[in-house]
């Protein structure tokens, strides 16, 4: 089998749109080395006259190149850092696209620009970030005018925004002024349409059964439990809540067997169906598998009627493509990348397939739809498991089989959500689709609850088992084989190999003994591994952005799961953090101190209605009251009421070995006296950085025969010349404001 044997138009494309992605690196020396490149491919192709086919397929990717090159100079380059060129603060002027929550107090403006300081920006998109009184009336098509400044974003948040087509965020907006209110360009003519629909679902049908239908057929996620999408990720089936080529697949066909019925011609039915998946990509808002799905039809369509042919390596190809050269930021985008390598493997599949003689009976027919169903999970998870584990860092054991059995329950609900739209209103049918509902809901729960199922991708070894093996899936491919179905079934054992291996290391280093420390500017965290049991100690600030935080130290542990999240002070912004951490990872309890004034019971009941929907408790600790994690056990020393500051300390012990948190702060409080008789015993004392309200400087001059390492994270506190060198004289291990995880040993 030689999948591109007759498809040089599909080659071409792939080697253009490789060139693209690599041209959106910011190195000049890979672009003049693929410049060359480009000029060396044309000049064979029309000097050296090789077979006419070759000549012009070097010709065409040698183009391919030169454009992906173009391209993404002027985007990248030029285009999305555009506001390097804006020095100090701009007045803008815009179309509020989005508005949502960012925090507890701040809002996020999505602002399609007009103009920047007079001079035209048209298309320029940015992030405008502002308290919730200060955008209080505006709304989504409102023109606004504001003063701010425009940064670019960090490393680490520059792909993930760009892939949004955003480039770059506003922050110290003033003078904001609304000036009209509109109704804004088709795009949001057909987002209001798409929230009157959803809007329309709940109300004629129950709210878990609403949210899932409005998500699997429109992409509106909003109203879905934290812990059904945490679920869905944690088994495998994401994709399936996320609007793809399975859900457009799936009203495609039902459209075309519906027209069927009633005797419609086959190329008015290809028409028609066509006509129907370009005002649904409108309608989910362009979303790019949709758009990549969408357009794969729609050039079958076009080939069908052209020529009575179908090619769907080609067509995914030329579609993507259409989509870089559309939207060139959307190469970043991984659904995008996930949607196209997973139809890529289905298709390879497909072909392997077709050669299949059709089965005799029944019991065959039953036998080759489970056993091609199962493949075509293999198939699809394998083409897109490298760019799965280094984006996501981990994966789902069950994908394959929890793949068929929830895209079927998935066919039901939406053909009965159509339905439903249709005659809901006259026709009880929310009576037949919310017990599918809860069975989804149900399963995926009971799938999720097995530890095992989700596993960590983040071993260096499993890394390199994940890359061999797509290296040899490729070739798989692209090598013309005698027996492919030899190969399918050693692929299968591989892959069987490559998902295990993972698996059983998570196991055994389930039950290693770790304690691990990191800290930045911002945060002040202790995960503990004991017995096979986690604990996360949040002793910091919280925030929506400060649980990414927590998620990195997570996955750096290699751990996939929390039995306990730790909370040592009260704040407002808990129920923002705990959400996203939720909406991660799994969370079996919560621990939070007893409430001691009435700001901290309003939080608290914020934080159980935070949970309510989830599988997750909330347990409320008493003073010096002791909370085990396998062999270790966690006391908080102090923390300080909400209304004063953060300061907080806490002491987590495993037999004789004792490690201590203290906020600096309190050095210099009433409380320091008996927090350091702790510091006295300690093995390792951690001084944080947070909850202080001071400025003044503060010597830590205790000499502690029993530390064995003091981390320094306040920029306040110091050592003294003699006790530094009592410390290293006696093996101490003394870090100050560490940068990286520390494990303590």
């Amino acid at each position: 089998m030689k999948i591109f044997e007759k498809r040089p138009l599909c080659l071409i494309l792939c080697i253009g749109l490789g060139g693209f992605y690599l041209f959106t690196l910011d190195n000049p020396i890979i672009r003049v080395v693929l410049l060359c490149i480009a000029i060396l491919l044309g000049i064979i192709s029309l000097i050296l006259k090789i077979c006419k086919k070759q000549a012009l397929i070097t010709l065409l990717a040698s183009i391919a190149i030169l454009v992906s090159m173009l391209l993404s100079y002027l985007y990248f380059d030029r285009y999305f850092k555009a506001y390097e060129i804006y020095d100090g603060e701009v007045q803008v002027f815009g179309c509020v696209e989005g508005v949502t929550e960012s925090s507890s107090y701040n809002m996020r403006l999505t602002v399609r620009v007009e103009s920047i300081d007079d001079k035209p920006a048209r298309g320029y998109k940015l992030y405008a970030y502002a308290t919730k009184a200060e955008v209080e009336g505006i709304i989504e098509g409102t023109r606004i005018s504001f003063i701010a400044l425009l940064t670019g974003f960090s490393d680490e948040s520059y792909a993930y925004n760009i892939s949004n087509g955003i480039n770059a965020y506003a922050s110290d907006l003033h003078d904001i002024e609304i000036l009209e209110y509109t109704r804004g360009g088709l795009s949001m003519r057909f987002s209001r349409m798409r929230e009157y629909v959803t809007r329309y679902i709940m109300s004629i049908s129950s709210y878990d059964a609403g949210a899932i239908i409005s998500a699997l057929l429109l992409g509106e996620r909003e109203y879905m439990p934290d812990q059904l999408r945490l679920d869905f990720k944690r088994i495998g089936i994401s994709h399936i809540l996320a609007l793809s080529g399975m859900h457009l697949a799936v009203l495609s066909i039902g459209i075309e067997k519906t027209l069927m019925l009633f005797s419609v011609k086959k190329k008015t039915r290809l028409i028609i169906t066509a006509a129907f998946v370009a005002v649904y990509m409108a309608l989910t808002g362009f979303s790019v598998s949709v758009v990549r799905a969408g357009l794969m039809l729609i050039l079958s369509v076009v080939l069908f009627l052209l020529s009575r042919s179908k090619d769907s390596l080609t067509s995914l190809s030329v579609a993507v493509v259409i989509i870089c050269i559309a939207t060139p930021y959307a190469i970043l985008d991984i659904s995008l990348w996930l949607s196209a390598l997973a139809t890529f493997g289905i298709i390879a599949l497909g072909e392997l397939t077709s050669a299949l003689k059709p089965p005799k009976d029944m019991k065959e027919r039953l036998l080759r739809y489970i056993s091609v169903g199962i493949l075509a999970s293999v198939f699809a998870i394998s083409a897109t498991m490298a760019v799965s584990a280094v984006t996501f860092g981990g994966f789902s054991l069950l994908a394959p089989i929890t793949t068929i059995i929830f895209s079927l329950i998935a066919e039901l609900i939406m053909y009965l959500g159509c339905i439903m739209l249709l005659i809901g209103w006259l026709v009880p049918i929310k009576w037949a689709v919310m017990p599918l509902c809860w069975i989804m809901t149900k399963l995926a729960g009971a799938f999720s609850e097995i530890r095992w199922a989700y596993v960590s991708s983040s071993f260096g070894f499993a890394m390199i088992m994940i890359f061999c093996y797509t290296a040899i899936f490729c070739l798989f491919l692209t090598l013309k084989l005698k027996n492919p179905f030899r190969v399918a079934n050693i692929l299968v054992i591989l892959y069987a190999i490559v998902t295990i291996t993972p698996t059983v290391a998570t196991i055994v280093t389930g039950y290693d003994e770790t304690v691990a420390y990191y800290s930045d500017y911002r945060s002040d965290e202790l995960l503990i591994r004991s017995e096979n049991e986690v604990c996360l100690i949040n002793s910091s600030q919280y925030s929506k952005n400060l649980a990414y935080t927590s998620l990195d130290l997570i996955e750096d542990a290699k751990v996939t799961y929390l039995d306990k999240y730790y909370i040592t002070h009260y704040s407002w912004s808990i129920d923002d953090e705990l959400e996203v951490l939720m909406y991660n990872v799994s969370v079996d309890k919560v621990y939070v101190p007893e409430p001691r004034n009435e700001d901290e019971e309003t939080i608290l009941k914020i934080l159980k209605k935070c949970v309510e929907d989830c599988r997750t408790d909330i347990v409320v600790f008493r003073e010096y009251e002791t909370v085990k994690v396998g062999k270790y056990s966690i006391n908080l020393l102090y923390s300080e009421p909400y209304g004063n500051t953060s300061m907080n300390a806490f002491s987590v012990a495993k037999g004789d070995e004792l490690y201590t948190y203290i906020s600096s702060g309190l050095l210099n409080s009433s409380e320091a006296e008996s927090l350091l008789k702790y510091a006295s015993l300690s093995d390792h004392l951690i001084l944080g950085d947070h909850g202080k309200k001071y400025k003044d400087r503060i010597y830590f001059d205790g000499c502690y025969e029993e530390l064995e390492s003091l981390i320094i994270h306040s920029e306040n506190v110091f050592l003294l010349q003699n006790n530094m060198m009592y410390y290293l004289d006696g093996g101490c291990d003394i870090r100050s404001h560490p940068d990286e995880i520390i494990y303590f040993k």
